[in-house]
């Protein structure tokens, strides 16, 4: 076989790769391809009763003749059907999600700072001081739950400096998560006992309801001294999402540990990202999570043990309202 005949038929041999290749990236292949991950991956469906070949049929004429922008529309369009907030969707021109906290006022903004002596930060994650006007109370701010490990590290100095303390408040607000690994980490130096505190388990077939079985986590003492046992106040607001909740579960199995403010945003469902043949990438909620009372809280939240608003009054006098009403509870 001389080159020319060999260059053409190596030419006829990928030239329907090549066409399939171009067809995969298609909106109608696209927005197909997308559908169809979440039919088989995503674990809320019943939960949530989403009828997802409604959706399929309302969305794919459309997306058969959408532009890549209109694409992006019409699947943020879709996805926010699903009241997710661990769905997303992320593109090179921006990415969409469900605005979970914006079912009800947030409680914020946060006036803290104006309470204590002083606030000393070890790292993005956590923060803590004392309160001015009563200095046997202690202040822990946990901003997020992601990260490194390096910035949970401090929990332990942290509490070491605070032994001495009638009581803690843990300001969770605005916290939308991270890992469970470090939300785990920080419990544990509460944790007086072994616990059940979550169960959770995977979406593991094509039907919506085929799931593996429950597996139950606990949360146990760990940490180089004795837990800290004092009374503990958790201020929460609707922001708090994800592994913030799961701290919120861990926390509450133990009875020296009330939380104070308003209900949680209600994200149980451990995402996981994937990606779409065009490069688009995407997340999904692929498991279901419950408290170890059975009851799930996915778009439902974590109510608190005294609920608390923040008016505009207060905000604009800088009054914080929930941290207030946990210094109330104190003898």
């Amino acid at each position: 076989m001389n080159k020319s005949a060999f260059l053409l038929l190596g030419l006829l041999l990928t030239l329907p790769a090549c066409l399939r290749e171009e067809a995969s990236t298609t909106s109608a292949a696209l927005f197909e391809e997308l559908w169809e991950e979440f039919d088989r991956h995503y674990a809320y469906f019943t939960y949530k009763q989403v009828d997802w070949e409604a959706a399929y049929s309302r969305y794919a004429p459309q997306a058969a003749a959408a532009s890549p922008a209109e694409l992006r529309g019409l699947l943020c369009q879709m996805l926010s059907e699903l009241q997710d907030g661990h769905v997303n969707l992320y593109t090179p021109e921006g990415s969409c999600g469900y605005r979970f906290w914006a079912k009800a006022p947030a409680n914020t903004p946060l006036h803290a700072a104006g309470y204590l002596s002083g606030l000393t930060s070890l790292s993005p994650a956590l923060a803590y001081g004392r309160l001015q006007s009563r200095p046997e109370i202690a202040y822990l701010r946990i901003a997020r739950f992601s990260g490194e490990e390096a910035d949970f590290a401090g929990i332990d100095d942290i509490l070491r400096e605070l032994a001495d303390t009638k009581a803690l408040l843990i300001d969770l607000r605005d916290n939308g998560g991270g890992s469970d690994r470090f939300s785990e980490l920080i419990a544990s130096r509460f944790a007086t006992e072994r616990r059940l505190y979550r169960r959770f388990r995977y979406r593991n077939g094509p039907g919506h309801d085929q799931f593996s079985d429950w597996i139950e986590d606990f949360i146990q003492p760990a940490g180089p001294a004795a837990p800290y046992t004092s009374p503990v106040y958790l201020l929460t607001n609707r922001r708090c999402f994800s592994a913030t909740e799961d701290f919120i579960l861990a926390m509450r199995q133990y009875e020296q540990v009330q939380s104070v403010g308003d209900t949680t945003g209600g994200g149980s469902g451990n995402p996981i990202f994937r990606e779409l043949s065009n490069g688009w990438v995407y997340r999904l909620s692929h498991w279901q999570m419950q408290g170890p009372d059975g009851a799930s809280f996915e778009g439902i939240g974590l109510p608190p043990d005294h609920l608390q608003w923040i008016s505009r009054e207060d905000s604009l006098a800088a009054r914080d309202a929930i941290l207030e009403r946990a210094l109330s509870l104190i003898d």
